[in-house]
């Protein structure tokens, strides 16, 4: 069991020492456990899959913040790892996520009307086109930002994180957007 340890903070120290490489030996030696713990989480838009992979990221955050005098690596990872699930989970029913039943799935749009002409595709876009120029003459670069974040889905609070401003600023800067948006 000692030998076991001893490569695998071999492979921590490369790892935090730039070798990247050294990364993909301790995943192959995670996974199976990842995969296991991966299975008792649910949250709206995340399969198993989605959340191996976060495990593998929780594996990746885990050996950069790992410290050898506090713990052993297979405690401090397993923690890491099922800490990010249960972020995740939490966040999937929290306020400020989109609710699962008003999302539509891109497959089942028909954003395409097959019985317009040329000219009235060409029409369309052009009209498009002039909406997005207005969006960006009307919106600032903080609101157009925090806009493009709401859209896709993300929290007010992870809003904030990603553009390193506070959420009451992304609150203010979400409000003047959708009043905007209104006038247009």
């Amino acid at each position: 069991m000692k030998k076991y340890s001893n490569a695998e903070n071999e492979l921590i120290i490369r790892i935090k020492n730039g070798d990247n490489s050294a990364f993909e030996p301790l995943c192959i030696r995670y996974l199976g456990l990842i995969r296991s713990i991966s299975t008792e989480y649910k949250a709206v838009g995340y399969d198993t899959d989605d959340f191996i992979q976060e495990g593998l990221l929780g594996l990746w955050n885990a050996v950069k913040s790992f410290d050898s005098n506090r713990a052993s690596f297979k405690n401090y990872a397993m923690k890491c790892i099922k800490n990010r699930f249960v972020s995740i989970a939490r966040h999937s029913s929290g306020k400020g996520s989109i609710p699962y039943e008003l999302t539509v799935p891109i497959d089942d749009l028909d954003i395409i009307d097959y019985n317009q002409s040329p000219d009235d595709l060409v029409l369309f876009r052009e009209s498009l086109a002039s909406f997005y120029e207005c969006l960006k003459t009307k919106l600032s670069e903080r609101e157009r930002s925090v806009m493009e974040l709401y859209i896709q889905g993300y929290s007010q609070t992870e809003t904030a994180s990603r553009l390193g401003i506070t959420k009451k600023a992304v609150d203010n800067a979400l409000s003047r957007a959708k009043a905007k948006l209104n006038d247009i």
